[in-house]
C-alpha cells in the first residue's frame, strides 16, 4: 500500500450539484407521471422521459468525477466512485497547471444584477510524452496543496511530510460557500415537490 502524501476532494458545486440535480430529475420524471391522467397523459408521459434522461446524463457526469492522489515517487487519476484509476510515475510528468475560466448561468435583467458566475477551475496533467489528463473536479486549495508537494518531490527535498489539514471540513465549506447555497436551494425544491408526491400518493 502506498503511503498517500495528499489527496484531493471533488468540488462541492459539482459532487454536491450532480447529486442534488439527479433526484431533482428523477423527482420530476416522478410528478410528471403521478399528474399524468385524461387528455393529457401523452404529454405527462413525453415530460417525464426528459426528465428521466436529464437524470441520467447528470448521473454519468456524477460517475466522471475525478480525484488526484500523490505519494513519493507518483501520481494517481482516479474515479471518485469507480473503481478505475491511472497511475504516473513523477519522472513521466512535465509539467501541471491550473486555469480559471468563467461561466456565467444567468445574465440578470438589468444593469444591477450580476447574475449567477460559476468558476470552472481545470488542472492539467502532461507527460513528456504529451499525453494530456484535464479534471474539472480540484478546488484551488487543493490544487495549491497538490502542486506543492508535487515540485518538493520532484526536487527531491529529503523527508516530505503530509500537509496539516486543520479544520478541513470548515475549510472546505468556506472555500465553497456559494456552492452551499445553491445547493441547498436545490434540496429545498426536492423536499417540497417529494413531499407532494407523497401526499397525492396517499390521499
Amino acid at each position: 500500500m502506498k503511503d498517500i502524501l495528499f489527496k484531493t476532494k471533488p468540488r462541492l458545486i459539482l459532487f454536491g450539484g450532480f447529486v442534488s440535480g439527479f433526484f431533482f430529475f428523477l423527482i420530476m420524471a416522478l410528478f410528471c407521471l403521478q399528474v399524468s391522467n385524461g387528455e393529457h397523459k401523452i404529454i405527462g408521459y413525453c415530460f417525464a422521459g426528459i426528465f428521466t434522461f436529464l437524470s441520467i446524463v447528470v448521473l454519468y457526469q456524477l460517475f466522471k468525477i475525478q480525484t488526484l492522489k500523490i505519494y513519493k515517487t507518483g501520481i494517481l487519476i482516479e474515479k471518485y466512485l469507480l473503481p478505475k484509476r491511472r497511475n504516473l510515475k513523477l519522472e513521466e510528468v512535465k509539467s501541471i497547471k491550473q486555469s480559471e475560466e468563467k461561466i456565467r448561468f444567468y445574465s440578470g435583467v438589468n444593469m444591477f444584477e450580476k447574475g449567477f458566475l460559476f468558476y470552472n477551475h481545470k488542472t492539467t496533467i502532461t507527460l513528456k510524452d504529451s499525453e494530456k489528463f484535464e479534471l474539472i473536479s480540484i478546488s484551488e486549495m487543493d490544487f495549491y496543496e497538490f502542486e506543492k508537494l508535487f515540485f518538493k518531490l520532484k526536487r527531491g527535498e529529503g523527508k516530505i511530510k503530509k500537509p496539516k489539514r486543520h479544520f478541513s471540513l470548515f475549510s472546505y465549506l468556506l472555500e465553497n460557500g456559494g456552492s452551499v447555497l445553491l445547493i441547498l436551494f436545490i434540496n429545498i425544491l426536492n423536499i417540497g415537490l417529494l413531499s407532494e408526491i407523497i401526499k397525492k400518493t396517499i390521499a
